[in-house]
Parts: C-alpha cells; sequence; structure tokens
C-alpha cells in the first residue's frame, strides 16, 4: 500500500488519466470557429426547411441559450425556430421525408408519436441537434447548435 501522502497524487493521476482517456476536454465538439458552427447549423436548419416544402417564417431567438460542456464548463447553443404551413400531402409523408433528409444528411433519428403531432428528432455527430413537428395545421422546425464555449 502506497504511503498516506502519496494517495492524493495517485488518485489525481488517475482521475486525469480517465478523463484523457475519455474524450472529455474543454474545447468545443469541432474544430471550428464559433461563426462557422453558427453557420453550419443555420444551413442545416434551412435545409430541412427546404425539404418539408411550403412557405415558412423564421422566428430565430438572437440569444444563446446555456448549455454544459464536460468538466461543468459553462458554453452556449444557438436556437433556431421555424413555423411552416400544414403539410401538403399529410402528415406521414412529410414525417417521412424528413427523417429520409435527416438520414441522407448524416443524423441520427427517431419518430415519435405525440397525440396527433409526428416529431422527427435528429441529431449530427457534432451534437445539433434538429426537431421537426408536423400536424394536420402545421410544421415546425425547432433546434440547438453544438455546445460551444462560452
Amino acid at each position: 500500500m502506497p504511503p498516506a501522502r502519496a494517495l492524493p497524487r495517485t488518485v489525481a493521476s488517475v482521475v486525469a488519466a480517465a478523463l484523457l482517456l475519455s474524450g472529455c476536454a474543454l474545447s468545443p465538439t469541432t474544430d471550428v470557429t464559433d461563426q462557422q458552427a453558427r453557420d453550419r447549423f443555420i444551413t442545416l436548419v434551412d435545409a430541412a426547411q427546404h425539404a418539408a416544402g411550403g412557405t415558412w417564417q423564421v422566428k430565430d431567438d438572437p440569444s444563446p441559450r446555456e448549455c454544459a460542456i464536460p468538466l461543468w464548463v459553462t458554453g452556449a447553443r444557438i436556437p433556431a425556430l421555424r413555423t411552416g404551413p400544414a403539410p401538403g400531402d399529410g402528415i406521414e409523408e412529410a414525417a417521412g421525408r424528413m427523417q429520409r433528409h435527416f438520414t441522407d444528411s448524416g443524423m441520427r433519428t427517431t419518430v415519435s408519436e405525440i397525440g396527433d403531432v409526428v416529431e422527427v428528432r435528429a441529431e449530427t455527430p457534432a451534437g445539433e441537434l434538429l426537431l421537426f413537428r408536423v400536424s394536420e395545421t402545421a410544421m415546425t422546425i425547432t433546434g440547438e447548435s453544438e455546445c460551444r464555449s462560452a
């Protein structure tokens, strides 16, 4: 057994090694600038809007939202909100089209039914999140960019 005074150093070394091996870091998920990350996210939202079809209203909130980066460092996400018309080809068709669009764009998707609304959730490898919701009366796209250092 190591001497009592060596124990804190040993514990610190083990914790540091675990953090390094687990990939925890204080840097953003991707190696692009904050502006490039924002532009990439808005491009994803615009592409989803285009894939859904119809005329959309941009209601993006200019205020970033707080998030936590590994090791409890405060970060920020850029939010997006788009509202659109009722789907021209039905709920199931619109949801299926959006799921294909998200999957073809390299995102992981899940589909859920919430009452009379179908939700297609998509997440990029960088941690960007898009939610497409469709009902008989409207479509919405909401999302958040990857969490970046504040």
